[in-house]
């Protein structure tokens, strides 16, 4: 019935041009008829209506897409129909006929991932972490109203899954470094403020805050002994208060001052060592200095020292998990070397120091010893596969420490140059004819005559 206009129309077709066409055309219609599926769209400039099965079969299928997204809750499915009224409602940008004589159309929807996408530009400028974070979550966020309410009627819930994923981690990093600035204002002493600020300035406060959660109080009393000469000390202290000497063979070598680390061991240098160091001194609380030499103990003023102490190893995984920190911490060794330097000019001055040729002896006895100590702690506790040789040489050159000093620091760890150079201990025959104590003795020339006079030796014997 609904193909009838459509059989006249093609009879007068077929009296105009000609019996063929009028042929064809009826096998087209007698198929149409068949098939009830898609009318033909003109004929002579005519448009037909679709037949009703097409028009409510698709009708069916947006409804059952669009039903899927919809909540259950009809407060809920109203407030979504009235947020996607507003963002799919076509809107027009009239633009100067100068600029452009057309309109143009968007929609809010549209808008958000636009927004999206600029601020993931933005972000990529940005050299601040927590500003690069804040516009990524701005950016998911934009982006999840742009595939919840797309223009094409449809939930894209592929990506906004992921961007809901891209939300949690950004906004779980955004809150720690919020927590950390929170405790590092609140959660830290006004002491150790002030103590961060005069002496340790090159260390953020979120940073310093991390170290003093992993630190130990200790308070020394005139007279204690804080470290002995030849142990091992596990441990790394800075003075927040009084004074200690550093004594080496019982020879007062420098003073440790307020603000000055203790037993760092090449920590200033990159140098991170794990476990107990042997220690290349004693450490005490001695009394406070008196100009006139007599030290008087039954003054009122007492040396009273406390110290800030670190376990080697949880400070060495702190600081591999915290590069920034890593960097802020060495920075503030090297100014404590500074310092220390200077405390030494200073007891010259002061005359604390009696005999200035056996000072300096003494120093530099401690500073080779402090170097074969650290030698002995990289050859026993780190593996062939961590090659700490840059480190090293950078720790050398900083002392000054020669190619003698250092073979004398390895003979003493029971190592030569050439093992150390191959990363390994070689394993010597007692009984080979090739073996000598002595590296004077491996040389060509001597291991040639070695070798001669082995086999006169043999020859002499066997006859």
């Amino acid at each position: 019935r609904e193909s009838a206009p459509y059989l006249k129309r093609c009879q007068s077709c077929r009296s105009r041009r000609g019996n063929s066409n009028g042929i064809a055309m009826m096998r087209d219609s007698s198929l149409l008829q068949k098939n009830s599926l898609v009318a033909p769209s003109r004929c002579h400039g005519s448009r037909l209506p679709l037949p009703s099965a097409s028009r409510t079969g698709s009708r069916t299928i947006l409804s059952e897409a669009s039903s899927t997204s919809a909540p259950s809750s009809p407060i809920m499915r109203l407030l979504v129909q009235s947020i996607n009224h507003t963002l799919l409602k076509p809107r027009v940008l009239r633009m100067p006929r100068w600029i452009s004589p057309q309109h143009s159309s968007f929609t809010l929807s549209e808008l958000f991932g636009h927004s999206s996408f600029i601020l993931v530009a933005v972000s990529y400028y940005s050299e601040d972490f927590l500003e690069l974070r804040i516009m990524a979550v701005a950016g998911s966020a934009a982006m999840l109203f742009f595939t919840y309410f797309h223009p094409h009627g449809r939930v894209l819930w592929l990506p906004l899954k992921w961007n809901a994923l891209f939300i949690a981690i950004n906004s779980y990093r955004i809150g720690k470094v919020y927590f950390d600035r929170y405790m590092a204002e609140h959660g830290v002493s006004e002491e150790m403020k002030t103590f961060r600020s005069d002496y340790l300035s090159v260390v953020n406060g979120v940073e310093f805050y991390r170290l003093l959660k992993i630190a130990r109080e200790e308070t020394f009393e005139e007279g204690d002994l804080v470290m002995h000469q030849t142990e091992a000390n596990p441990y790394i202290r800075i003075v927040v208060e009084g004074e200690l000497e550093v004594l080496r063979d019982g020879t007062l070598t420098y003073v440790l001052e307020r603000g000055n680390f203790v037993s760092e061991s090449g920590l200033h240098a990159g140098l991170h060592l794990r476990g107990g160091i042997e220690a290349c001194s004693t450490i005490v609380v001695a009394p406070p200095f008196d100009p006139s030499g007599l030290n008087n103990t039954k003054a009122a003023r007492k040396n009273r020292v406390r110290c800030l102490r670190w376990d080697r190893s949880e400070l060495m995984d702190l600081l591999e998990s915290d590069r920034k920190l890593a960097t802020e911490l060495k920075a503030a060794l090297s100014w404590d070397i500074v310092s220390k330097l200077k405390a030494q000019r200073q007891m010259l001055t002061e005359g604390r120091v009696k005999n200035p040729t056996a000072w300096t002896k003494k120093r530099e006895d401690l500073g080779n010893s402090r170097y074969a100590a650290i030698l002995q702690n990289i050859l026993s506790s780190h593996t062939p596969e961590e090659d700490m040789s840059e480190v090293l040489s950078n720790y050398r050159k900083i002392h000054h420490i020669g190619d003698m000093d250092h073979e004398r620091a390895l003979a003493r760890c029971g190592w030569t140059k050439e093992e150390f150079r191959l990363g390994k201990r070689v394993v010597r025959d007692l009984d080979d004819d090739y073996y000598e104590e002595d590296e004077f003795f491996m040389q060509p020339q001597w291991r040639m005559a070695k070798r001669y006079s082995s086999k006169l030796v043999r020859s002499l014997l066997e006859s």
